[in-house]
């Protein structure tokens, strides 16, 4: 079994030996100081640049939150901690869960509202984290309440945060537009996750009135493609020492 998976269930620790229950109940300074939390509480796809040994997001990791509402329901209890970090809340509104400023919101911005600084890292790590395992809507409701409030964040952060809420799972937000066919490319990246955003396409095809596509057919492959998959190829380049030179 996965360490994210255990690690998310309360079966297993981190690698100093810290439950996610420990890490939900530090404080501000404890948060902003520790430097190795961040990448198994909102894994990637991608191996750290800075943590090597963090545990990345495969196969098993994506079939099972998008599967398990127990385990995304636990991501959403990370996500709230650092939404207070930042200065933000999650509040639910007709069955649908809305980031809005907090009412720690002026003596908490100062930890991200700045022209540089690590947790726009943070930042991308966790908008593209959410999105990978199931939290979509969350994550869009993050980028837009950053988008809405944020007065100092530098121009190269901001498209950071773009391209890991809009672009397909399979693309880093590292990327270069000169490195891709534009944001839905689906020629690199894990497999696991072309294959993902190529059933969505499909599934999208078919709703449209001219659509013909069988979209049984369509999950039918996705599945036949999933088994024996277990050595999918941890993606190349890493997200932490990529932003951290390329930010500005």
């Amino acid at each position: 079994m996965s360490l994210i998976i255990n690690f998310y269930e309360g079966k297993d620790a981190d690698h100093r030996g810290r439950c996610l229950s420990d890490i939900l109940q530090w404080n501000a300074n404890k948060l902003e100081s520790a430097h190795d939390y961040i990448q198994i509480v909102f894994p990637l796809p991608e191996q750290s640049g800075v943590q090597w040994s963090a545990p990345v997001i495969n196969r098993q990791v994506f079939d099972a939150f998008r599967a398990r509402p127990d385990l995304r329901d636990r991501l959403r209890d990370s996500f709230k901690k650092i939404l207070w970090f930042y200065g933000f809340e999650l509040v639910e509104k007709d069955n649908t869960y809305m980031v809005q400023k907090g009412l720690n919101w002026d003596a908490h911005r100062k930890h991200w509202d700045v022209s540089f600084d690590h947790n726009h890292l943070r930042i991308t790590r966790i908008i593209r984290c959410l999105r990978v395992l199931g939290l979509e809507h969350e994550a869009q409701s993050f980028f837009d309440a950053l988008e809405s409030s944020a007065q100092r964040i530098s121009s190269r952060s901001h498209e950071y945060w773009r391209r890991a809420s809009s672009r397909t799972l399979n693309l880093r937000p590292d990327l270069e537009d000169d490195d891709i066919d534009g944001d839905n490319d689906l020629s690199i990246g894990p497999k696991f996750l072309r294959e993902y955003e190529e059933l969505q396409k499909l599934i999208a095809d078919s709703e449209k009135p001219e659509g013909s596509v069988d979209t049984d057919k369509a999950a039918e492959k996705y599945v036949e493609d999933k088994k024996g998959d277990e050595g999918d190829r941890v993606a190349e380049g890493n997200l932490d020492t990529d932003l951290e030179t390329k930010e500005v």
